[in-house]
C-alpha cells in the first residue's frame, strides 16, 4: 500500500466516519483492513465494537450494526467486504447512511472496483492500487516498515526473483525480517529467501522462449518439488518476466532501464521470433493459469497446460 494520503489517516486513527479503499490487488485490501483495525480499535474493544459484512448480509444488519453505539470505547468498526459485489437494491438501501454516516462509527467499504461518482461523493476515497514502476519504492518501503533498509540491488534482485506480485514480496520481506538483519543486500536476499535453488522462474522462462520443452518441464517438477503446490511462486515470477521481456520488445532491444545486464543478455536473443500477436496470447494464457489456480484443486495441472501453451509461441512457431 503506497498511498501516502491513507498512510497519513491511519496513523492519525481514521477519524472519518466513511472511507472507500479500493484496489484490484486483494493483497493491498487485507493489508489495508489489517492496518485499520489496528487504528480504529483496541483488541480489547474488538468483540463488541467490530463488525465485518459480505454482500450476503441484508441492508438491515449493516445498519443495525452502524448506528449501535460504540461499548467501552469511542467508536464502532463496521467493514463492507468485497462492496464491488454488493447489489445495486443494497447500495440504494444503504445511500441514506452513507449521506449521513453516524460520527460514533468508522465504515470503511472495501471494493475491487472504483467506486462510482455518487459514491466518492460520501466517502473518503483511497485508491490502493501501486503502478507496476512503483514496486520498488513501496518494496522499500515496506522493507523500512518493518525496520530494514534494503540496497538498490537487493530491490532489484528480490523482484526479479519473485516477480512482482505484492503477497509473495511482502512474505518475502517476512523472512528477512524474521532473520534479524537491518541492512539487507542481495546477497543476504539469496541467502535468507531461497531464490538460489538449482532452478528459479527465470531458467523456466529462458526454456520456454528458447522452445526447449524437456527442460521446461524438468525445471516447473524442480519448482514445484521445491515449493509443493505453491503455483503463485511461480505464475507471478513468469508474469513479470514476461511483461519485461515484451518491453524489451517493444523497446526493439533497447535494455529498459531496470532490467538486469544478465536478463537483457539472455532475451535479447529471442526479440525476432516473437510478434504482438504471441505477446497477446502469452498474456491471455498468463491470465487464465491465474483464474484456474485460484479455483481448481490442481494447480500443479494448470501450470503444466500452461506450459504447454507458452511453448507453442514464439520460438520456431
Amino acid at each position: 500500500m503506497q498511498n501516502e494520503k491513507f498512510r497519513k489517516e491511519l496513523k492519525a486513527g481514521l477519524l472519518r466516519p466513511l472511507y472507500f479503499l479500493w484496489s484490484k490487488e486483494s493483497f493491498f485490501l487485507d493489508e489495508a483492513l489489517s492496518n485499520t483495525i489496528e487504528a480504529v480499535i483496541t483488541p480489547q474493544q474488538k468483540d463488541f465494537n467490530y463488525d465485518m459484512f459480505y454482500p450476503s448480509a441484508s441492508p438491515l444488519e449493516i445498519l443495525d450494526a452502524a448506528t449501535t453505539l460504540p461499548f467501552s470505547a469511542p467508536r464502532r468498526l463496521v467493514i463492507l467486504r468485497d462492496f464491488h459485489q454488493f447489489s445495486a437494491s443494497d447500495i440504494k438501501s444503504l445511500t441514506p447512511y452513507f449521506n449521513k454516516p453516524c460520527e460514533t462509527t468508522c465504515m470503511v467499504l472495501l471494493s475491487q472496483k472504483e467506486p462510482k461518482a455518487d459514491l466518492k461523493a460520501f466517502c473518503s476515497t483511497h485508491n490502493l492500487n501501486i503502478r507496476e514502476n512503483d514496486i520498488p519504492a513501496w518494496l522499500k518501503q515496506k522493507a523500512a516498515d518493518k525496520g530494514i533498509k534494503m540496497s538498490e540491488s537487493a530491490v532489484d534482485y528480490l523482484i526479479e526473483y519473485a516477480g512482482n506480485d505484492a503477497g509473495l514480496l511482502s512474505m518475502e520481506i517476512e523472512k528477512l525480517a524474521g532473520a534479524g538483519i537491518n541492512k539487507v543486500t542481495d546477497k543476504d536476499v539469496a541467502l535468507y529467501t531461497g531464490t538460489t535453488r538449482d532452478y528459479n522462474s527465470f531458467n523456466l522462462i529462458d526454456a520456454l522462449t528458447a522452445g526447449q520443452k524437456t527442460k521446461a518441464f524438468r525445471i516447473l517438477k524442480s519448482l514445484l518439488e521445491t515449493r509443493p503446490y505453491d503455483a503463485a511462486r511461480i505464475l507471478g515470477p513468469l508474469n513479470w518476466h514476461y511483461r519485461q521481456f515484451y518491453l524489451l520488445w517493444e523497446n526493439e532491444g533497447r535494455r529498459p532501464l531496470k532490467m538486469k545486464n544478465s536478463t537483457y543478455r539472455a532475451l535479447l536473443k529471442y526479440i525476432p521470433s516473437f510478434t504482438q500477436e504471441n505477446f497477446n496470447t502469452i498474456f491471455q494464457n498468463l491470465h487464465e493459469a491465474d483464474i484456474g489456480i485460484k479455483t481448481s484443486g490442481r494447480p500443479e495441472l494448470v501450470l503444466e497446460i500452461l506450459l504447454v501453451k507458452l511453448l507453442q509461441t514464439g520460438t520456431g512457431n
